[in-house]
């Protein structure tokens, strides 16, 4: 087994062990961590994730930018396409899980991907690098992998940091990973 192998299957398991109630409290934190990091940023358009298999939770994040009158985008996973599209998501509208148990809107409005401001990224774990594990389907990177206007955002439980360098050659890099305890940006090079 890989060693991104070995820290997938340790997190996840780590993140089912997250009681409904945890999660829930620990969304607070996340809303108050996205309110500080965005307060002096200039943005519209939000791809955001709903959360599934008690990944950090993005719906009072979704609440609060649709009260901000924001662009909310969730993903969508086209057939076998490793790519992932992205289309408008009203909290009045319908969700339908797709074929990987994740909800995604029954009403498709897409947005292009280059008019996509910020994305929040969900992370199996993440390192100091920025570098994030994924649930291995390569969805996030394949999409990400050509520049985009798009700060790309990680979102995690604090517990998810890893010290190892895990990175491979295919890995997109993150701007900011939003923890329910602060904002880590990237390190700066001397």
């Amino acid at each position: 087994m890989s060693l991104k192998e070995n820290i997938r299957n340790n997190q996840i398991e780590n993140r089912l062990l997250l009681s409904q109630a945890h999660i829930e409290r620990l969304s607070d934190n996340f809303l108050s961590q996205w309110i500080k990091f965005s307060k002096s940023i200039s943005y519209s358009v939000v791809a955001v994730y709903y959360p599934f298999n008690n990944e950090a939770s993005t719906l009072q994040i979704i609440s609060y930018l649709h009260s901000k009158n924001k662009t909310v985008l969730l993903p969508i996973v086209k057939n076998d396409s490793k790519k992932l599209l992205f289309a408008k998501y009203h909290q009045s509208r319908k969700l339908k899980k797709n074929q990987l148990g994740i909800f995604e809107p029954v009403d498709k409005e897409y947005v292009d991907i280059e008019n996509i401001d910020m994305a929040l990224v969900p992370c199996v774990a993440f390192n100091q690098q920025l570098y994030r594990v994924g649930t291995g389907g390569g969805f996030y990177d394949q999409t990400f992998s050509k520049k985009t206007p798009a700060t790309l955002i990680g979102l995690a439980y604090s517990f998810q940091m890893e010290d190892d360098s895990f990175e491979e050659e295919h890995d997109v890099k993150m701007d900011y990973v939003i923890t329910q305890k602060e904002i880590i940006k990237p390190s700066p090079r001397f």
